[in-house]
């Protein structure tokens, strides 16, 4: 299975891989002799219906990839006619079908299956026209992405990680000669006042160094205003007279242009009020209202360790620094945040904010093309849950092509992901995936893959890659790291340390 073959259609020399074998009986079912559980029996049986060898064969159901001409690949029209020949390729025809275009810029990723070939994939559409990785839990997901990452930082553009799990921190430390430029490249930032020690000693005792990283947080008046309303409603409850003092008054609190100051909270809140006072019901009511939302306000700027509350702000000593969208999309670096220590909703509220600030600096056309990975994107864009980070996800995924923004949407649970977000990813990378819920959606929008049930075999080497990024479905072996993986699985018994 994987390996390829090629047969004539209509004066084409069309090249199919072969997706499943089967072995048939050509005198009868071999089910039927199956039921049968005596070993003399069945051995009657056989040596009544004939020689073995002779009435069993080999079916295999193969995928046709199409025929090469110029510097195209041209599926046909017409399926292959019975009884045509079928051929075995050699390497040589192989490489002619799978070689990229001359122009363009490619990196290679490992080798198609079964062959020496590089599996060369398009950069520049794989990232201005968004991709997405999907396999089950332990299938090699991250170790891909990190692969993908290493050959992109090559051609020196930005890359941002958004890490749920603190994992990707380990590209810091090179693995082999061609990773100290990717670990000279790499930024950490560890999002919020969150005590991230268990990870930092974890760290040192893997890679015998500690982890160098940058604390940041979030300008609370960087927040979009319906963001900050479905958060507040989300927490607390919002009335209607209360959302209408919020949308006046956050209005006149962030009214200096594209770059906001950074105050303390209770400025931030008292201006909100103020600027908010006016559209407040007269008597008693509105003065509810007002003292409501000021609570609110001040209850999610000071127990959500996303924000800075005061200018100068520091956690364990450690000073905070506002998220910088301009440096991130103008400085060819590997830009990782690990939120792992924040809770869902603040992750999502974190990359509500991230997104929608790289956005706005991307229209100004000042940014170089940009590369966001986002890791489990079904809890910040999920089908049917609600989240605040979705409609920032999804502005990308429609718009952000436009402007040099491009993303990577990995999950374990594509079948949760949201399909307007996901129907953008124009090239799919797939690994092994075993849930039936999963499997149905991948055969619903996956390009040229007919049948999914082969994506149960794939071990955690391989990967399926469909879509613009390559000329035809490559199964390839995925490559070697660069820099060390952070997502390896523990092992059940620990092996001591030695230095």
């Amino acid at each position: 299975m994987g390996s390829f073959v090629a047969t004539e259609i209509d004066g084409m020399r069309v090249i199919s891989r072969v997706a499943t074998l089967r072995y048939r009986n050509a005198a009868t079912d071999p089910r039927l002799i199956a039921q049968f559980d005596e070993e003399e029996t069945v051995k009657e049986i056989k040596e009544t219906l004939g020689i073995e060898e002779a009435l069993y064969y080999t079916e295999a159901k193969a995928v046709v990839l199409g025929a090469r001409k110029g510097r195209k690949i041209y599926r046909p029209q017409k399926p292959v006619k019975p009884l045509t020949y079928v051929y075995k390729t050699t390497e040589q025809e192989l490489e002619e079908f799978f070689s990229p275009p001359e122009e363009g810029t490619y990196i290679t990723i490992g080798k198609i299956k079964g062959t020496e070939i590089p599996a060369k994939i398009d950069a520049e559409k794989l990232v201005t026209h968004h991709c997405a990785i999907l396999a089950s839990t332990g299938a090699g997901k991250s170790w891909l992405a990190g692969v993908i990452i290493e050959r992109l930082s090559v051609l020196n553009l930005p890359i941002i990680v958004v890490d749920p799990h603190g994992e990707y921190s380990a590209m810091s430390i090179p693995l082999r000669e061609e990773g100290a430029a990717v670990a000279e490249k790499t930024r950490i930032y560890v999002v919020g006042k969150v005590d991230v020690k268990p990870i930092d000693d974890a760290f040192r005792r893997r890679y015998g160094k500690p982890r160098t990283y940058t604390r940041v947080g979030i300008n609370p008046r960087s927040l979009p205003l319906r963001t900050l309303e479905k958060i507040l409603d989300t927490l607390y409850g919002l009335t209607d007279a209360q959302r209408r003092i919020l949308e006046e008054g956050w209005q006149t609190a962030t009214s200096y242009g594209e770059r906001q100051p950074l105050t303390t909270a209770e400025e931030l809140i008292r201006e909100v009020i103020e600027g908010g006072r006016h559209a407040a019901p007269p008597g008693y009511a509105g003065e509810m209202a007002l003292r409501g939302l000021e609570g609110r306000l001040r209850s999610l700027l000071y127990t959500s360790p996303l924000f800075l509350t005061r200018y100068g702000d520091a956690y364990q000593g450690e000073p905070l620094k506002l998220i910088d969208p301009h440096a991130y999309t103008t400085t060819s670096a590997i830009h990782i945040f690990d939120v792992s220590g924040l809770d869902t909703l603040d992750q999502q509220i974190f990359l509500a904010v991230l997104l929608d600030q790289l956005y706005r600096a991307a229209t100004q056309r000042k940014n170089l093309t940009t590369f966001i990975v986002i890791e489990e994107a079904h809890n910040f864009a999920p089908a049917a849950a609600p989240a605040v980070s979705r409609s920032y996800v999804a502005k990308i995924a429609r718009e952000g092509r436009k402007f040099g923004l491009g993303l990577c949407l990995i999950t374990q649970r594509p079948a949760k992901l949201d399909q307007d977000v996901a129907s953008q990813a124009m090239t799919q990378i797939f690994k092994r995936m075993i849930n039936p819920n999963d499997l149905k959606y991948v055969a619903a929008v996956a390009e040229h893959l007919d049948d999914p049930k082969p994506l149960k075999t794939l071990d955690e080497t391989e990967a399926l890659i469909t879509g613009v990024a390559v000329p035809a479905p490559l199964l390839i072996t995925v490559d070697q790291r660069w820099t060390y993986h952070g997502g390896t699985t523990p092992k059940l018994i620990k092996e001591e340390r030695r230095d």
